[in-house]
């Protein structure tokens, strides 16, 4: 039996379990097929494979990017990208720097705000990885002055928030290009969480498409029965492939549980056979 995930996270980034304990859960939860899908890292990619090989469980190498596109932002999976391509460590390298900057100065905007954080506390909770607004988040709900991480988002660091500051991000056009040029898929993460705004953004999927986007991903863990289906139907329509996964982080994201998608099912296989298939097509056209 197949049973799959395509979209998880490591304490890497904002995830709470070491890429090695992610796929030891993810193999007592009889998967068969996870992608490692850390924010604006790939440093988690050969840890996850070398417990996918103890495990018996195939791991996808993978990245989530926080890109531009002609509307706003949005977030992009990169699916079957060699981590060793040396443009995309490049470009890696500069998003992590951005970040860094970027969480000195909320921390800085906080402290003037009257809340007392310190960037050492945000830095230790994630040693090994990449730092973010989660980790700042983190740090509040520890000092008892919030009661959730989205607590924290939407009072402070969230868009529009009197902490909220942005960073460098790449266009969508030349992350998608990356992914390509790093022998991978780009399918754009978690359309429903756009709300109003999907629909204006599905309308410029035939533009996205020709920049080369593979797919969208519809069997995701907080979308409908409904807007799966509905996501499904408008990919094949567009020529693109549907993935899904659960966006796995941990706690912190309590209603996205490991190998779970939609109102509580199994994520379709379909969405990997789909995604193996536009691999080959992509490696093919290279």
């Amino acid at each position: 039996m197949i049973k799959i995930d395509l979209h998880t996270h490591s304490s890497i980034s904002d995830g709470e379990l070491s890429p090695w304990q992610l796929v030891k859960i993810a193999t007592e939860k009889e998967l068969t097929t996870i992608a490692l899908t850390d924010h604006d890292t790939i440093d988690g990619i050969d840890q996850a494979r070398s417990a996918g090989k103890k495990f018996g469980i195939d791991i996808i190498p993978g990245v989530e990017f926080s890109v531009n596109h002609e509307d706003g932002s949005m977030h992009l999976l990169g699916y079957y990208i060699d981590h060793h391509n040396s443009e995309l460590i490049r470009i890696i390298s500069k998003l992590k720097s951005s970040r860094s900057d970027r969480n000195e100065k909320i921390v800085a905007r906080l402290n003037e705000l009257g809340y007392n954080v310190k960037i050492g506390d945000v830095l230790r909770l994630s040693p090994e990885g990449t730092c973010g607004r989660t980790h700042i988040a983190k740090v509040l709900v520890a000092s008892g002055k919030f009661k959730t991480v989205s607590d924290v988002f939407d009072e402070l660091i969230g868009h529009g928030c009197p902490a909220y500051l942005d960073r460098y991000r790449l266009q969508l056009k030349d992350a998608i290009e990356l992914i390509h040029n790093a022998g991978g898929v780009a399918v754009w993460a978690h359309p429903g969480n756009h709300g109003k705004k999907m629909d204006r953004m599905l309308d410029r999927l035939s533009l996205w498409k020709s920049y080369g986007l593979d797919g969208l991903e519809s069997d995701y863990a907080t979308h409908s029965i409904i807007l799966r289906d509905r996501l499904r139907k408008i990919a094949l329509e567009n020529g693109l492939i549907y993935t899904g996964g659960s966006d796995f982080h941990g706690s912190s994201k309590p209603d996205n549980q490991l190998g779970v998608g939609p109102e509580g099912v199994e994520i379709s296989k379909d969405c990997l056979v789909m995604l193996q298939r536009s691999k080959q097509q992509n490696s093919i056209m290279l």
